[in-house]
Parts: structure tokens; sequence; C-alpha cells
């Protein structure tokens, strides 16, 4: 059986080079084909409103539905999932998301599409997508979501049970298939002849593991269960195709559909399905070969151009596979593919560039193609159980009956032929094997054919109305499999899981867990005393960040100190600088251990280090007693040419510090919605442009393009809208929210907050520049000399008009804004550090998430803070009015001794391990 649509063919050979070139235009590709295959079929005449058969069109006798609504559905449905994935990830954990998008489509299907009054936009597009050619479905869909899978399966463990998978994925997908004809034929009232039921047997016997797959990553599955579960699915998605193919052409031969189906005895459908399979399998070899060439010409690692045109390359070969093994050589498609990413990733793996990449891509791939299909798949059961004689109510009592031989016939065959797999490749056990047979979900691939198969019925004329009934029938059916299992297997096999002791053990989670949290600990401690060497966060208040950061609650004075020792070990000495906790230390009961190894500290440094410090040789910048004669350089000792591009090459380290911060996590990104992040990157943008004409540096004053007087835009655009919303009495409970907002999020504060943040990242990154600077440039001499005493003259008095904004504000509203400031850092830190456990290993994926959404919780709590003191809060004598400028000034109260400019006391920052 070829399942070709004759009145779509011509318009999908038009379309595949647009097809393959970029996977995302692939629906918009299955678009088009849905609306020139149903061009036809739309515009009824009173002749074909008396057709014998059932025809869902004849309710819109005389009208047009316009081929461009078939674009709006997909996208729709994009959004829907957008939405739905933020409630199942957020209050629904258990839910499976293909699911609750089939159960969508069913509602969208049953009370909108199988309404005939209806002639709404989104119900047009419906029914032009319930006749989406067959052919296209199978080639959009089948290798997008074929193609992942194979690309990322662990090879060796596949080719250590290849024995096995093949056993799971051709004979117990035969036999599964013959006994679901047995149950359809012989349990089922609806006197199905056995090649109809056959048909019907290889399309529920393709299995789609995809939520179970996710459950064994979280849960610390044995690699073994895993290349069997994700293993068996590839290879018995093939098979189960194949055997559809050769049972759909004898059903459909049998139905008179003479020119689709194919009448062969035994002997001849073993010819068949051994042709498709092998031949579908060279296809996929010479395919992949080819790609592999590809892959490794393609070797510029460091060219992102590069790793786009391999991602590409991939989506050539699976798609082009596909297609000339279907559509060309009359092989097996899904085979082709399988083979075509399991020979990529054997052959091929370690010459992609960049695997995050291209996993990423697929991943999208994946999700958007599953997000259709299952919605799809409701869409068209929901509107056949709403057409009059398609689906009856004795049939929900049936899909439930047949549920449970499902997974009678799918435990009866893993363990027939489990001592058999005990035995060969991997081995395996009865606890696996358990699992194994209840996780058997049936999901896409399943319910792509049968939605061919009903469509392609549909739109044949010599299809009778029995026909039509007992395809939706079949559709029904599948589509109810495929969502009772996500629904029931899905959401048990967790608890099954760990009923068997098959994934890690919670006892020993839990001390994993708990192991995690005590490192974190120390982690963010070490990061809060790294902090704590910088002039900006000197006089934090304690009590608040104790308050908005957990992981530092309950300090001790022996934990501090051991911090402390811990944060000196395994650095050079001229790297190493003395934290000030003289606003911490009041806060710990037992503080004279930690003055004491302060000070053994501080003793340990000079006395281990005099001879290094004598042999550091001075640099032209240094942070104190130079301000003065810089201010008094000449730009015209540089040459123009040199001096601009000087400028310049400050500009993008200055652009590269504020993204080393945002990796860092001290400026984050979410901040006022990223318009603090812009108005950053746009200053370099505007000062490049300005060096550019032959200015000097001045981003400082760049940065107010856009940002000044945010108060009183926001102010402007909340007079509009309250204007608006009081325009008529309908709105006064609006008028009443905009007041509440005013007094609740004061517009000055807030103002007064961006500034600050604005101004400590901008002199960070000023001075993280120069450091770098000197480090590359500071013993140039001549000209090269001149342009760089310029440059950083220029930088140093940006960093001066910064820090004068800052002198210029409330010394306690200041003192507030850094000290939540610096709680947003450490929370950000923290959640890099766990994103590193759970990458490594330590951590799975699932408490990993629990870790993250806590430190979310924290960091949007800070922000929203309406305290203005804490608890437990100290008030210092040192916060004297000339607090602010202390911290900017050059001239400190407290000098710890200093050697090594900041950008080489972050080196240790990396030599620490993760753990």
């Amino acid at each position: 059986m070829r399942v070709i649509n004759h009145h779509g063919h011509s318009l999908l050979s038009h379309s595949y080079s647009t097809t393959l070139s970029f996977i995302l235009l692939l629906l918009v590709h299955a678009t088009c084909a849905v609306s020139g295959a149903s061009s036809t079929t739309h515009e009824i005449t009173d002749a074909d409103a008396n057709h014998s058969k059932v025809n869902d069109n004849s309710a819109h006798e005389g009208t047009h539905i316009h081929e461009v609504h078939a674009v709006l559905l997909p996208w729709f449905v994009q959004a829907l999932g957008v939405l739905v994935f933020y409630l199942l990830t957020r209050k629904f954990h258990a839910l499976p998301y293909t699911a609750v998008l089939f159960v969508m489509g069913l509602f969208m299907g049953r009370f909108g599409a199988s309404q005939d009054h209806r002639t709404d936009t989104l119900t047009s597009s419906i029914r032009l997508w319930t006749k989406i050619d067959s052919e296209v479905l199978f080639t959009v869909f089948l290798p997008g979501l074929l193609f992942k899978d194979a690309l990322e399966i662990d090879f060796h463990l596949f080719q250590a049970s290849i024995v096995q998978l093949v056993f799971l994925a051709f004979p117990i997908v035969l036999a599964g298939t013959l006994l679901t004809a047995v149950v359809a034929m012989y349990i089922f009232p609806y006197n199905w002849s056995f090649h109809q039921c056959l048909t019907f047997g290889s399309i529920l016997a393709a299995t789609d593991p995809v939520a179970v797959s996710a459950l064994l990553n979280e849960v610390g599955a044995p690699p073994r269960l895993k290349v069997h579960i994700s293993g068996e699915s590839l290879l018995n998605d093939g098979s189960a195709v194949v055997f559809f193919y050769v049972f759909g052409g004898l059903m459909l031969h049998e139905l008179g559909i003479s020119e689709l189906g194919e009448d062969s005895n035994i002997q001849e459908g073993f010819k068949i399905f051994f042709r498709m399979s092998l031949g579908g399998a060279c296809v996929g070899l010479a395919f992949a070969l080819g790609l592999v060439l590809i892959l490794y010409k393609l070797d510029r690692r460091m060219e992102r151009e590069e790793t786009v045109l391999q991602v590409t390359a991939t989506v050539t070969a699976a798609y082009l596979s596909f297609y000339t093994s279907e559509v060309i050589c009359k092989m097996s498609g899904v085979i082709a593919v399988v083979t075509c990413g399991v020979a990529t990733k054997c052959f091929g793996g370690g010459m992609i560039n960049d695997w995050e990449v291209m996993s990423s891509f697929w991943d999208l791939v994946e999700h958007l193609l599953n997000t259709v299909i299952f919605a799809l798949g409701g869409i068209v059961f929901g509107e056949s159980i709403g057409r009059e004689g398609r689906w009856e109510s004795r049939d929900w009592g049936y899909l439930v009956v047949l549920y449970l031989f499902a997974n009678i016939i799918r435990f009866f065959l893993i363990f027939t032929f489990y001592p058999l797999n005990r035995r060969i490749g991997l081995g395996t056990n009865w606890r696996e094997a358990v699992f194994t047979s209840w996780g058997g979900l049936r999901g896409a691939v399943g319910i792509t054919l049968a939605l061919a198969l009903d469509n392609f019925v549909s739109d044949n004329e010599d299809a009778s109305n029995e026909d039509l009934i007992l395809t939706t029938k079949m559709f029904g059916m599948v589509g109810g499999i495929a969502l009772m299992t996500l629904v029931i297997n899905g959401t048990t096999s967790g608890p099954l899981l760990t009923k068997l002791g098959l994934g890690d053990s919670t006892e020993s989670r839990r001390r994993i867990v708990k192991s995690a949290e005590e490192a974190a600990r120390r982690r963010v401690l070490d990061d809060f005393l790294h902090l704590m060497t910088d002039k900006r966060f000197y006089f934090v208040d304690f009590a608040l960040v104790e308050h908005h950061v957990p992981l530092l609650r309950n300090l001790n004075s022996k934990e501090l100190q051991v911090a402390i020792r811990h944060n000196k070990e395994g650095v050079h000495p001229s790297l190493y600088k003395v934290p000030h906790l003289d606003h911490v230390l009041p806060y710990l009961e037992d503080s004279a251990l930690v003055r004491v190894e302060l000070e053994k500290t501080k003793n340990d440094f000079f006395s281990s280090s005099g001879a290094d410090l004598m042999d550091i040789e001075p640099t032209i910048y240094e942070e104190t007693g130079q301000a003065d004669e810089e201010d008094l350089i000449d730009p015209l000792q540089a040459p123009p040419d040199l001096l601009q591009g000087t400028r310049l090459m400050f500009v993008e380290l200055l652009r590269a510090a504020y993204a080393a911060q945002v990796k860092d996590g001290e400026l984050d990104p979410r901040e006022y919605d990223g318009f603090l992040v812009w108005a950053l990157h746009s200053s370099c943008d505007f000062a490049h442009d300005a060096v550019t004409d032959g200015n000097p540096l001045s981003d400082w004053k760049l940065t107010d393009i856009g940002t000044t007087n945010l108060v009183h835009k926001t102010e402007y655009f909340l007079s509009k809208i309250f204007n608006s919303c009081c325009s008529t009495n309908a709105h006064e409970g609006a008028k009443e929210r905009l007041e509440t907002f005013r007094d609740q999020e004061p517009l000055e504060y807030q103002q007064l907050r961006f500034d600050v943040l604005l101004a400590l990242s901008f002199i960070d990154a000023h001075k993280e520049a120069q450091d770098r600077m000197e480090d590359e440039f500071g013993k140039e001499t001549g000209e090269a000399a001149a342009a760089f005493r310029v440059v950083m003259s220029e930088s140093k008095c940006e960093v001066r008009k910064a820090e004068e904004v800052l002198i210029r504000k409330n010394k306690k509203k200041l003192n507030h804004v850094i000290s939540h400031f610096l709680c947003v850092i450490l929370h950000n830190k923290a959640a890099r550090y766990i994103k590193q456990l759970n990458e490594s290993g330590v951590l799975l994926k699932k408490e990993a998430r629990h870790f993250l959404e806590e430190i979310d919780h924290h960091i949007i709590h800070i922000r929203k803070c309406p305290l203005d003191k804490h608890p437990n809060s100290i008030e210092f004598a040192s916060e004297s009015p000339a607090l602010h400028v202390d911290m900017f000034s050059p001239e400190m109260g407290v000098v710890e001794p200093t050697v090594g400019n900041k950008r080489q006391r972050r080196k240790r920052v990396r030599q620490k391990s993760i753990l």
C-alpha cells in the first residue's frame, strides 16, 4: 500500500525545497498542502451534496473556505501549548503535556468543528487541517519526531543490546499486531474483517515512551532500562509502519480502493516487509555517510555559522532520507530516518561542533510537531464523536476493554520473551520487564498513522459510508488508547519505578540532596566573602541579607572562620583580598574567633608574600594617588587613529564586562523587564558610534538616552491608562487598582533603585575593563602608552560621574538598594551552582528544579520587599552622612592589603571545584 493522495502530490513535490531548508517552515508547508488538497473539497455543489456517502463537507454547501485560514490552527495550538506547559510545570506536575493537548483538541473538535453552523476563522482552519493530505502528514511529522531520538541515543548501549531490541521490535510487534487483531475481531461487535483488524493492530503496535523517557532521566533509572525503552520505540515504530503498509494495502484492496490497495498473500507480504525494511535501512545508511562527510568538513567550532549549517545538514538528511526512501524508492521512510540518525551518532557524533545547539534545535522540532499532532488528533477524535452515526455510546465501553487487553497483551509478550531477553545482549531482570510492559505508551506515530488512514479513506471517491464509519472508529480507538496510556500509565510510571526499586532509593537521594544543599551553603558563603572584598558592599545590612538568603541564615562564628580559611586556600597571596566584615561580625555570638582568623590572614599575607610584593612591577594605573596626574594627560600625545582604535577596543571590553556580569549573576537580565541590561548595552552601541566620529569616551552620559526621567515616563503612561479607564463608570475598579499600585510601588523608589543598579553595574564594568586593559597593554611604551593613558583617564572620569550619582542619593535608601542587590547576586550565583550540580549528575532534574523554583521565589520577594528595616537589624555608628562617600572614595577608612587587580582576584573563583 502506498498512502499517496494524487490531488496533493504535485504541491507536495513542489514544496520540498522549502520544507528541507528550514524546519520551522514545515508547518507552513503542511498548511499549504492542506489548503491545496482541500481547495476542491470546500467548494461543494448541489450535485456533490447528493452523493450517496456521508460527506462532512456537505453541510457547507455552496461555501468556500479561504486557504489562508489554514495558517491559524498550528500556531493557535502552539500558543495554547505555551499556556498549558506553564500551568503543568507550575501547578499540575503529574499530568502529561501531550495528553492535555489531546483533550483540549477533543473539546475543540466536539464543540467547534463538528457544529456545521459555525463559520468562524478558527473553525474554518480546523476543517482545512482535518482533511490534510496523508502523504504530507507522514512526510512532515514522522522524520522530525524520529530523527532526534535516533541521533541522541547512546550508541554503545544500543549496539550492545541490538539483539534484544530486534526481538522487541519485530517478533513482538508482529505478535502484538496479531493478538490485537484477534481482540478486535472477536471482542468488538463491528464485524471487521481480518485484514481490517490486522491494520488496526499494526497501528496500535507503535509505542511512544516520550513521557516515560523524561521520567527515567528525572529519577536516575539504570542506563540499560533507558536504552531498552528508547531503542524499542525507535525500531518498533519502523516495523509497525511497515506492517501498516502491508496490512493496510490488503484492507484497502478489500474495500475496493484498487488504485491504492494491493492484494498479496503471506509470502508476498514477507517479501514486501523485508524489501521495505532492508531497503529503507540502506537508504538511511547512504544518507548518514553523506551527512557524516558534511559534518567532518564543517569543522570550524568557533564559527557560529558552521554550527548552524551542521544543524541544517541534519534536518536536510532526515527529511530527504525519508522522502527518497518513501516516495522515490518505495521503501520504509521511517526505517531510513532511524538508520540515518543512529549511524550519524555512531560515525559522526564527535564531529558535531555544538551538541547543545543541535539538541536544543531538535527539542524545538519535537515540541512543535508533538503539539500539533496531538492537538490535531484530539480535534479529529472530537469531530468524529460529534457526527451522528460515527461514534456510539457503547464504543466508550469497548475502548476501556481495548485498553485492558492492550496492557494484558503487552505484559504477555514481554514475559513470553523474558527468558530469552535475560540471556542476550545487556540482559534484563523481572523488575525492568514489568516497567517495560507498563511503559508501552501509544502516541504520535500511532495517531499519525490512524489520522492518515482516516483522511485517506474519507477523501477517496470509492469509499462508502460504511468505510468512513470503519476508519473513524479505528481512529477513535487509537486516539482513546493514546490518551488513556498517557494519563494512566504515564502518570503512574513514576510511583511504579520507585516501587520496583529501579530509580535511586528515596533515602539515598535525600542524603545526596542534603549534601548538595550544604555544599550550596558553603559556595554561597564563599561568594559572599568574595563580594565583601568589593567596596560596593562594605556597608550592607547583614540582617537584610540573612532575611532574604536562607542559605546564609543561622551563620555561626566557627562556620565563618572555616569559610575564611577555605576562601584563602589555594590562592596566591598576591591574588587574595581580605573581606570587610565589620558589618557582619556584630551579628555573630562569638565574633572573636573570626576577628582572630582575619588578623591571622592579614599577618600570613604580609609574612608569606613580602618578597613577592617587592617583585611586582609598578603599573601605569594605580587605584589611588594618580587621578590628578592622569587628568592632565594631553590627548594630542597619541596619534588620532591609534587613540580611536584604543577607545573602540575599550568599548568592546565594556561590552564583554557586561556580558560577564550577566553570566556571573551580578547583572540580572530580568531586572525591569530587561530594560536595565538594554540601557547598558545601548550605551556601548552609542559610545561606539561617538568614538567612530572622533569623540572621547562618554558612555555614562549615553546611558541617559532612553532612561532619563523614568518616573515621569511611567507617570505619563499610568496617567494615560488612568484617564482611559476612568472615561466611563464601568472602569472605576481599574482606577482604584491604579491608585493602589501608586501606593504600593512608589515610582520614586523604583527610579532610585534603577539608578543605583545602573551605576553599580556601570562602575564595575569600567573597572573590569580597566583591569583587563592594564593586564594586556599596561607595559606598552611610546605612542601606544600615550593612547592607553588617555583612554584610562577617560574611563576614570566616567566612573567618577557614576559615583557622583550615587553620592547624591539618600544614604539609607542607597544602602537598602545595595543590600538587596547583593542578595539577588547571591541567589543568581546559587542558581548557577545548582545547574552545575545537575549537569554534572549530582542532582537529578526534578531535584534541581525544586531548588531553582525556591531561588526564583526568593528573588521575586526581594524585588517586592516592603521592609525598610529587617528583623534583628543593627544601627552602626559608622553609618554617618559620609557613608555613601566612603563607599566609592579611593581613600577608605579601613585599608586591607591588596595586591593584584580585580580581574586577577577573580581567577580564584575559577580554581574552585564544583563541590
